[in-house]
């Protein structure tokens, strides 16, 4: 028995395969005969032209994602400021809004993320900054009742910004949350309200529960590798090198 019906055509038929499809081995073998290319006419912004034409003080809403985050939150302060250049009316429209803006920005500058930009991909994040923007966001939502695992959220913090991030935390719990994190940071773990020390090596050599309770249960503890450590009672020698 013959069926007959209209060919769709190739494009089309990867096109359709590659939208309707859950497989990312599949999405991967169409990819081969796809390539990327910058739209002409919004030059990858993904907005009309029309939109981009809409500017406050000079500047679009692409303009401000290229600003990195402490930069972009003085500017909105400034604009609604005493200085301002909006009228009664543009601030009377735009003040709730820029009030909400101000304050997710104050949350990422808070978790020492100043750098950013917004136009920044998620996929360069390193795991350190994707879990602060994650923990910023949460706060902002004002869940309570939740509990939140983190594993090692000071990578790639400057030990001089440990201080913002243990403030954000201190928020979620203080909200109502459990916050469960895997640290090594010392100003972390001297800040937790309870601590659980693992050991007593790593991998295989682990897995046990050598010391637990608060810092000083942790110090006076015989058997904690790591209160021995934050009594200083052992330190570690770092060999001098010559620059």
């Amino acid at each position: 028995m013959r069926y007959s019906r209209k060919f769709e055509g190739i494009v089309n038929n990867l096109q359709r395969r590659y939208k309707q499809t859950n497989s990312e081995g599949a999405r991967e073998d169409i990819e081969k005969y796809m390539s990327k290319v910058i739209c002409p006419d919004c030059n990858g912004f993904r907005l009309q032209k029309e939109s981009l034409q809409v500017k406050i003080s000079n500047k679009n809403i692409i303009d401000l994602t290229f600003i990195n985050i402490s930069e972009l939150y003085k500017w909105f302060k400034k604009i609604v400021g005493a200085k301002s250049k909006l009228n009664k009316t543009e601030l009377l429209i735009g003040e709730r809004l820029i009030n909400e803006i101000t304050s997710r920005l104050e949350f990422l500058l808070g978790i020492g993320l100043k750098y950013l930009s917004l136009s920044r991909a998620s996929g360069t994040l390193s795991g350190g900054e994707a879990q602060r923007i994650r923990l910023a966001t949460q706060i902002g939502s004002g869940l309570t009742g939740v509990i939140y695992v983190c594993d090692e959220p000071s990578i790639g913090l400057h030990a001089a910004d440990d201080r913002m991030l243990i403030n954000t935390l201190k928020k979620l719990r203080d909200l109502g949350n459990t916050v469960l994190i895997v640290e090594h940071d010392e100003a972390v773990i001297r800040s937790a309200d309870y601590i659980i020390d693992m050991g007593p090596g790593a991998g295989e050599s682990g897995g046990k529960i050598i010391a637990k309770g608060t810092l000083k249960n942790i110090i006076k503890s015989s058997k904690s590798i790591t209160g021995a450590y934050l009594s200083h009672k052992k330190i570690i020698i770092i060999a001098k090198t010559e620059i």
